[in-house]
C-alpha cells in the first residue's frame, strides 16, 4: 500500500499543477491540433528488426503565457503486438523580472506493450530562464514518480541550457542528471533547427555518460519537414535514441516515413485587435527602439493588413510563422506607419519585429509566447 501511495503525490501535483496553469491562463487562447500517420522500421535493442505502422494524434490550448497539451500514439508492429502510449502537460511562465523569467510545468504518461509490459510516470518542473533577443539559457530542478509494473519509485533531476537562434535557424545545447529508481544518467545533446520555405530540418546528437543502469554511448537522429500545402507536410526521420528510463522506453533505432496534418489553429475567444501600446512619439527617442511601436491588424477587402506605427524609423521588419520565419519588408504608408497585407485566416499568429536592421524583438505590451528553444515571441491575433 505504502509503494503506490507515493506514486499519487506526484499524480496529484501534476494534475493540480496542470489545473492552476489553466486557471492563470488568459482568455486570448487558440487551440491547435495535429495527426502524425507513419510507418517506421524499429530495431530495439535486443530485439530484431520489425515492420510498424503508428497513428499519434495531438491537441494542444495555448494562450500567451501558458499552454496544455495532450498526445496519444497508437503503435502495431508486424507481429501483431501493439503498443499505446498517452501523455498529457501543462505549464506556464511568470511575468519577465528584467531578462529573467520563471517556468512551472508538469507532466502525467502512461504506456502499455502487448498487455504485459506497463509504465506511468509523473513529473513537476521549475526553470529559471534568462532570456536575450537570440540567446538565452535555463536551469531548474525536477522530480516525481515512476511505475514499472508492479514497483513504484521516485524521479529526481537537474537540467541546464543555452539557446541560441536566427531567422529560420536555432541551437541548443542541454544537459541533465536524472535518478530514476535504481537507475541514475547524464545527457549531454545538442539540437539544430534549420527553416527555409516549405522545408524544415532539424538534428539531434547526444552521448549519455556517468551511467548507472541507463546504458552509455551515443546517440542522435535527423529529420525532414516538407509542407506539401498549407497544414500537410511528409516527414522523413532517421536514427538512433537512449533508453529513457522514467518513460519506460529501451533504446533503439528507427526510420519513418510519414504525413503530418496540422491544419490552421483557431481562436478561442473574442481576439484583441491591438497588439501592442501606443506611446507617443519621440522625437529624441534612439532608432530601433521597440517599447515605442504600436501593432494592430485592420481588415480591408477579406486581408487582414498588418499596421506598425513606429515614428521615426526608417525601415520595418516582419517575421512570423506566416511568412516561414523569413523576414519581410513593411511597406511605407506615411505619418510614421508600415503595412503588409496578409491573406490570413481567424487565429493566432506568433511574430518578432525589428526597426531599421537593429535586434530581433516583441514590441512592448504585446502577449509572449515561449518556443521550444526557450525563446520568446510576439503574439498577432487575427479576427
Amino acid at each position: 500500500m505504502r509503494p503506490r501511495a507515493s506514486l499519487r503525490v506526484p499524480l496529484l501535483l501534476a494534475t493540480c499543477s496542470v489545473f492552476v496553469a489553466a486557471l492563470a491562463a488568459p482568455c486570448d487562447a487558440q487551440v491547435e491540433a495535429g495527426l502524425d500517420a507513419s510507418a517506421s522500421l524499429v530495431k530495439y535493442e535486443g530485439y530484431l528488426a520489425s515492420g510498424a505502422a503508428s497513428l499519434t494524434p495531438s491537441v494542444t490550448w495555448r494562450s500567451p503565457r501558458t499552454a496544455l497539451a495532450a498526445r496519444g500514439t497508437f503503435l502495431i508492429f508486424e507481429s501483431g503486438n501493439t503498443s499505446i502510449q498517452g501523455l498529457i502537460s501543462g505549464g506556464t511562465f511568470s511575468r519577465p523580472v528584467g531578462a529573467l523569467r520563471l517556468e512551472a510545468a508538469a507532466e502525467a504518461g502512461a504506456s502499455t506493450y502487448a498487455d504485459f509490459a506497463r509504465f506511468a510516470h509523473a513529473l513537476a518542473r521549475v526553470r529559471v530562464h534568462a532570456l536575450g533577443r537570440t540567446l538565452g539559457a535555463w536551469v531548474g530542478p525536477l522530480a516525481g514518480g515512476i511505475s514499472r509494473g508492479s514497483g513504484v519509485g521516485g524521479a529526481w533531476g537537474v537540467a541546464g541550457g543555452l539557446w541560441v537562434r536566427a531567422p529560420g535557424r536555432a541551437l541548443e545545447l542541454t544537459g541533465t542528471r536524472v535518478a530514476a529508481g535504481d537507475t541514475v544518467y547524464s545527457d549531454l545533446q545538442g539540437r539544430v533547427r534549420w527553416q527555409a520555405g516549405a522545408v524544415e530540418l532539424e538534428g539531434i546528437t547526444g552521448a549519455r555518460v556517468a551511467s548507472r543502469g541507463g546504458g552509455r554511448g551515443l546517440y542522435g537522429d535527423a529529420s525532414i519537414s516538407v509542407r506539401l500545402m498549407t497544414g500537410v507536410a511528409l516527414v522523413l526521420a532517421g536514427g538512433s535514441y537512449a533508453s529513457d528510463p522514467v518513460r519506460g522506453s529501451i533504446s533503439g533505432r528507427f526510420l519513418t516515413l510519414g504525413a503530418r496534418l496540422a491544419p490552421r489553429p483557431r481562436a478561442r475567444s473574442a481576439p484583441a485587435i491591438q497588439v501592442g501600446p501606443f506611446l507617443p512619439p519621440d522625437p529624441g527617442a534612439a532608432t530601433g527602439r521597440l517599447d515605442r511601436v504600436r501593432v494592430a491588424i485592420e481588415q480591408l477587402d477579406g486581408l487582414a493588413i498588418l499596421t506598425v506605427r513606429a515614428v521615426g524609423a526608417q525601415r520595418v521588419e516582419v517575421m512570423g510563422d506566416f511568412t516561414d520565419w523569413r523576414p519581410i519588408a513593411l511597406a511605407p504608408a506615411g505619418d510614421g506607419g508600415f503595412r503588409h497585407a496578409l491573406a490570413l485566416s481567424s487565429g493566432i499568429y506568433r511574430f518578432n519585429l525589428r526597426l531599421d536592421g537593429g535586434p530581433w524583438g516583441v514590441p512592448l505590451g504585446a502577449g509572449l509566447s515561449a518556443d521550444e528553444f526557450g525563446g520568446q515571441a510576439g503574439l498577432l491575433v487575427v479576427p
